[in-house]
């Protein structure tokens, strides 16, 4: 697949965490840091959920929504980039993130539960 043109980070107008929405997503992250990273959702109320653990060299495809907010931290907690938006691929290495833009997602079933899907 050809890459797209890079997007700029996205997020909802309330980022400290996440809103309901049934307009399905998919985030894939590239650690190219040398050290581990996290994935980590804001939940409804405003916690964080580490969904993965990425070591250096790893990928992540984590199935969401376009408004639920992503975090990826160091190992030592330190929020790297917060994600909210369309499908996009995020490679992290040492030098910094870049985002490229992927296809959207299939539309979600009649009543499927607005969260993370991979949950």
């Amino acid at each position: 697949m050809a890459e797209q043109e890079a997007l700029p980070v996205v997020s909802p107008p309330n980022a400290s965490w996440t809103e309901h929405h049934t307009s399905p997503c998919t985030i894939n992250v590239i650690n190219n840091t040398g050290r581990p990273v996290q994935l980590v959702w804001l939940s409804y109320d405003g916690s964080e959920q580490v969904y993965n653990v990425l070591e250096s060299g790893s990928e992540a495809h984590q199935n969401t929504y376009t408004t639920h907010v992503w975090h990826i931290k160091d190992e030592d907690g330190r929020s790297l980039i917060q994600y909210a938006g369309p499908s996009a691929k995020i490679f992290v290495t040492a030098a910094g993130i870049s985002i490229v833009g992927l296809p959207p997602a299939p539309p979600a079933p009649a009543g499927a539960e607005a969260g993370p899907s991979d949950a």
